[in-house]
């Protein structure tokens, strides 16, 4: 028994695990992404599937793809988790935050989910993994990496 993933916002993680899933599965592929392609006289394209190349795939998911799909996913996994904390106080401590790598701790009052993320979180680009023990929801542990902090800051919570 070990740490569980709550949630996890890392479009490049999860831009190059879909990269991963669909270059394995390009039938799938195929059926979800490749419907949208025609001809000059606008009739599907059928391929088989192993035309389909690697470089297309990679190409599709880092250029055309709709990232925002990964901000959905992602909220709903802290909403699933944290709605059940709605109310009650939030105690939270941070170490090596910002370039500076400071500490600090702060409390509030989960109001709504999202405040597990915009309460701790720079408004920036940056991945974002909340994680806590299978055994225990009222504990969890934040990694948050940045441009100001790169090799990460680290917030646990603990919930009152």
């Amino acid at each position: 028994m070990g740490k569980i993933i709550v949630a996890e916002y890392d479009v490049a993680n999860q831009v190059s695990q879909d990269i991963e899933f669909y270059q394995k599965n390009k039938g799938e592929y195929q059926e979800n992404y490749c419907s949208c392609l025609v001809d000059e006289n606008e009739d599907p394209i059928v391929r088989e599937i192993e035309d389909i190349p690697d470089e297309e795939i990679e190409e599709f998911f880092w250029g055309d793809y709709d990232k925002s799909i990964y901000w959905e996913f992602f909220e709903m996994d802290l909403d699933t988790e944290f709605r059940k904390h709605i109310g009650k106080e939030v105690y939270v401590e941070g170490k090596n935050i910002g370039w500076r790598n400071r500490s600090g701790e702060k409390t509030f009052t989960l109001n709504e989910t999202m405040d597990i993320f915009h309460q701790i979180a720079p408004q920036c680009e940056l991945t974002y993994l909340i994680t806590r023990y299978e055994w225990d929801d009222k504990e969890y542990e934040v990694r948050i990496a940045h441009h100001d902090s790169p090799m990460g800051e680290v917030y646990n919570i603990k919930i009152k």
